[in-house]
């Protein structure tokens, strides 16, 4: 039976941390919902390909060397396997992230 799932309901955020909802997942696709009141990430340096979509709120993506990219509503981004980055700031994001394995 297919679930139906909205990623606009049932949205919290927590001031302690991220809150990550997984949607999908097999062998080569993950899908997950994440909701972020105003957390900072380390540095990632993941082995797969993820493309997100910020659906709600404004956030700022920054790489290993640098670069900074300001993200709004609606904005999406690749990020390719070993691309360090990490999210150094962001204001009630509502993120879709799908990982290609």
């Amino acid at each position: 039976m297919d679930k139906l799932y909205n990623v606009f309901k049932n949205i919290r955020f927590s001031s302690e941390e991220e809150i990550e909802e997984k949607i999908y997942e097999d062998e080569g696709i993950k899908v997950i919902r994440t909701m972020s009141l105003d957390q900072v990430t380390g540095f990632y340096d993941q082995d797969e390909l993820e493309i997100v979509f910020l659906l709600k709120g404004k956030a700022q993506i920054e790489y290993e060397d640098g670069r900074r990219l300001n993200l709004g509503e609606g904005d999406s981004l690749v990020i390719r396997p070993h691309e360090i980055h990490k999210v150094s700031w962001q204001e009630e994001a509502v993120w879709l992230c799908i990982f290609k394995k």
